[in-house]
């Protein structure tokens, strides 16, 4: 099974992936905040948008936003909860993306690199898209010592199931040195 089957059929259950996902008012007011402070208008994309609630957002805020998911049936749910908002079908790590390249203020790519098979072309295709001065939101699950200290005692396997969507895990500086330094070599 393709990793694009695989997502058609996670959205495609009849009880779709939880859409109330506690960290989402953090991560939407730091988004906003970063736009802010940085004085950002115009484009946005949302890589891995899911159910279009970021798109949304962006769009209530001024924004021309776009939002892309690897699977169809979740832009469907996008596009039956926000109609006004445009949705692609596109996988993060095929670039280019389809968007003009150099054409993005800000980027939010929320919870999706972890199920990167090559995380790096999320990075290497944010950057082909973002104009100069522009800004990538970029968040994936870490927690922390105490938590992996927990995992790696009791549930190891449980938690990195072998047949679980998580492909990959990033502490911070994992992230950093493994997946932007290198995008930035290549």
């Amino acid at each position: 099974m393709s990793a694009q089957e695989y997502y058609e059929e996670y959205w495609g259950r009849s009880h779709p992936p939880p859409l109330d996902d506690p960290l989402a008012p953090t991560r939407s007011r730091l988004l906003w905040q970063l736009a802010e402070e940085a004085g950002l208008r115009g484009r946005f994309l949302e890589v891995g948008c899911g159910a279009g609630d970021i798109v949304a957002e962006a769009q209530r805020r001024g924004f021309d936003a776009l939002g892309v998911d690897i699977a169809g049936r979740a832009l469907e749910l996008a596009r039956e909860r926000h109609p006004d908002c445009q949705f692609i079908v596109h996988v993060a790590e095929e670039r280019p993306w389809p968007i003009e390249p150099g054409s993005v203020d800000l980027i939010a790519s929320f919870e999706v690199i972890e199920h990167l098979l090559r995380p790096a072309e999320l990075v290497k295709g944010a950057a082909e898209a973002l104009r100069a001065g522009g800004r990538f939101a970029l968040t994936t699950p870490y927690h922390g010592l105490l938590k992996n200290l927990a995992i790696a005692l009791g549930g190891f396997d449980r938690h990195f199931a072998a047949e679980g969507d998580h492909i990959r895990f990033f502490s911070d500086a994992g992230l950093w040195a493994g997946v932007f330094v290198w995008a930035r070599r290549r």
